[in-house]
């Protein structure tokens, strides 16, 4: 890794802790759980990086396994779980929707 390629995958830590963090909401509503924003935040982000990070660090993928392909899904799963988050938020309201409001 001398060059900078191994840049390529801080997209996918930021799309894959933005996905992971609405799947995770959308996933609080249905279950009605009363958790803050602040703790969903830091499971998406820890998660992410981990999920990014082990593969390499471990030798089970390459860089060129991060292709466009695959930041292009993340991004259209982000779009369709903040469209059902937007859809559940007026029926299934949360504690976290203050937090939220709130930044």
């Amino acid at each position: 890794m001398g060059t900078l390629h191994w840049l390529i995958v801080i997209p996918f830590y930021f799309f894959g802790a933005l996905s992971l963090l609405l799947a995770l909401m959308v996933v609080a509503r249905l279950l009605r759980l009363k958790v803050k924003a602040n703790t969903l935040v830091m499971i998406a982000v820890t998660v992410s990086i981990v999920g990014v990070a082990l593969p390499l660090v471990a030798g089970w993928a390459e860089i060129h396994d991060y292709s466009g392909r695959i930041m292009l899904l993340i991004g259209v799963v982000s779009f369709l779980l903040a469209a059902a988050d937007t859809l559940l938020e007026p029926r299934l309201p949360l504690p976290l929707d203050q937090d939220l409001r709130a930044l």
